[in-house]
């Protein structure tokens, strides 16, 4: 697929074992109030490039760190990024269905609802629409000028019901977040910035393709490691190798398949049917899917020609 929001390097999280703690390399289950300590590496360990940080879910409390939420413990080992690029990033947060808490720099998919007025800078604001998932909001505001290479006389017109990717560049508690179409300090160095005009950026516009709605729990797991699993199976297929997605924490999740709709519905079906599978099944899945349809064609392809 063309556009795969993965900004960093990552690192298996089965390869990663430090200390008194060890990555999880199976699903662990937790409830609010577990301590979740032997799976979260041990501090003293840690190199002087190496942190950890606790994500949705979890809180450290003296040197023992706890489950707030029901859900799957998650880890994932960062590595770069930004301006620091020998930087290792241990983080841990807790898959859940419930509704998401976004965070400053995290990615979503939003639909553009109307006009709110002038930005005050030469730009127009846009109220963006988050879906049902988001906590803390359903709104944001985006400017026309958050977008790469933007300016007073060159800036996207936007219009309601479009699709577009962004992050959350700016929250004050209270008040609507606000988005940007730019490249952030959590991207990868590696990623350079594209025109607005080019539609070849990492955010923007999303031109065609399907929004589909997932939990937030489901989203933020097909844009860590575990979710490669999902994008590998596809890729084996001829039928589904042919792809674009963008997916936002918030719980949307915008897909261009081609060449046919065939295409848009195995994927749009794998994607559903991937939570709490392992590679293996994962793998099998997609292929049960992709078997299915083609069948499917080959019957509708014999009524028409008999």
């Amino acid at each position: 697929g063309k556009r795969k929001p993965a900004n960093q390097a990552v690192e298996s999280s089965a390869k990663e074992k430090n200390g008194g703690g060890s990555a999880p390399e199976k699903l662990i289950i937790v409830l609010p109030g577990d301590d979740v300590s032997n799976h979260v590496v041990d501090r003293s360990s840690l190199s002087k490039n190496e942190i950890i940080s606790l994500g949705n879910g979890l809180r450290r409390n003296d040197d023992r760190v706890f489950a707030t939420l029901s859900g799957l413990l998650q880890y994932v080992c960062r590595v770069g990024g930004g301006n620091n690029n020998k930087k290792k990033k241990h983080v841990y947060w807790i898959r859940s269905s419930n509704a998401a808490r976004l965070q400053l720099h995290d990615r979503v998919v939003g639909i553009v609802q109307e006009r709110v007025g002038p930005d005050g800078a030469g730009g127009d604001y846009y109220r963006i629409h988050l879906g049902k998932h988001c906590e803390n909001s359903s709104t944001a505001i985006l400017s026309s000028l958050s977008f790469e290479g933007a300016t007073k006389r060159n800036k996207p017109n936007l219009e309601a019901g479009q699709v577009l990717y962004a992050r959350v560049s700016e929250w004050v508690s209270g008040l609507e977040p606000h988005l940007s179409c730019q490249l952030g300090p959590h991207d990868s160095s590696a990623i350079k910035a594209k025109d607005w005009m080019t539609n070849e950026g990492v955010y923007g516009v999303l031109q065609g393709g399907t929004v589909l709605e997932v939990s937030s729990g489901l989203a933020r797991i097909l844009l860590s490691p575990q979710g490669v699993a999902l994008w590998d199976s596809v890729c084996q297929h001829d039928l589904t190798s042919k792809f674009e997605v963008a997916i936002g924490v918030n719980g949307l999740l915008w897909l261009h398949a081609s060449p046919s709709p065939q295409a848009t519905l195995v994927l749009q079906n794998a994607i559903l049917n991937s939570t709490l599978l392992t590679p293996s099944q994962t793998a099998g899945m997609v292929q049960q899917l992709v078997f299915t349809m083609r069948k499917q064609m080959k019957q509708r392809e014999d009524r028409i020609s008999g």
